[in-house]
């Protein structure tokens, strides 16, 4: 039926998405971490992907927020009580499940979302410009020529080329990139961005890609 990214350190509940959920005629690949999933997003095409908020790594929320950087694919979050659901990120999941949750209960969620919710397009690759972004191979390259980035980088890039036009705020691509909860600072937005357009643009003093909204933030493109 689906193909479906699961991810859960949690015994009962490895169960239910790991053995119970096949039983439905899914194909489930499980992981114990959010880590080990989201690199497995990279070399397989998942329909849906099942998060248990509580990981030992990286929670859910973290872990649906770097699947939306890369892939339209939708999101059950399972969480432990409804006030999880009220403190979670906006448009971070598709949908919602407090535990205890049966695999039948999951498998019509899988079901009705897979139903309404558009095919994702197979190609992930996108082009401004000379700029290429491979969403699902996580890479970049300008003019053919294959870009070095550091996680952060590729994370900025993805985000803000995923809303061309966009003007992010520092603190909006602190949220966004570094996570609700960061201690990192806005200069290390500046930092980032600098390092990027060093990377990305032929004339640092012309850029091209990603552009200085004085008094508001950046916003990457339209690319002319």
């Amino acid at each position: 039926m689906s193909m479906i990214l699961a991810a859960t350190a949690q015994p009962d509940t490895t169960h239910t998405f790991g053995v119970e959920l096949a039983f439905f005629g899914h194909t489930v690949h499980l992981f114990g971490s959010g880590r080990h999933s989201l690199n497995a997003l990279g070399t397989d095409s998942f329909d849906v992907a099942v998060l248990d908020l509580s990981l030992p790594d990286i929670d859910g929320f973290e872990v649906a927020r770097q699947i939306r950087l890369r892939s339209e694919i939708p999101i059950i979050m399972v969480v432990e009580s409804s006030e999880d659901i009220e403190d979670a990120p906006t448009r971070v999941a598709s949908d919602f499940a407090v535990s205890p949750v049966s695999a039948r209960d999951l498998d019509f969620r899988v079901t009705s979302l897979l139903r309404t919710t558009p095919a994702p397009r197979t190609d992930k690759r996108e082009r401004h410009g000379e700029l290429q972004i491979d969403r699902r191979a996580m890479t970049a390259s300008v003019g053919g020529r294959q870009l070095d980035l550091t996680r952060t980088e590729l994370r900025v890039l993805l985000e803000m080329s995923g809303r061309p036009g966009h003007v992010y705020s520092r603190d909006q691509l602190l949220a966004k990139v570094w996570g609700e909860s960061t201690s990192a600072k806005t200069r290390a937005v500046d930092a980032n961005i600098q390092s990027l357009r060093a990377k990305i643009e032929s004339d640092s003093a012309r850029t091209h890609y990603i552009k200085t909204v004085r008094g508001f933030g950046y916003r990457f493109g339209p690319v002319d």
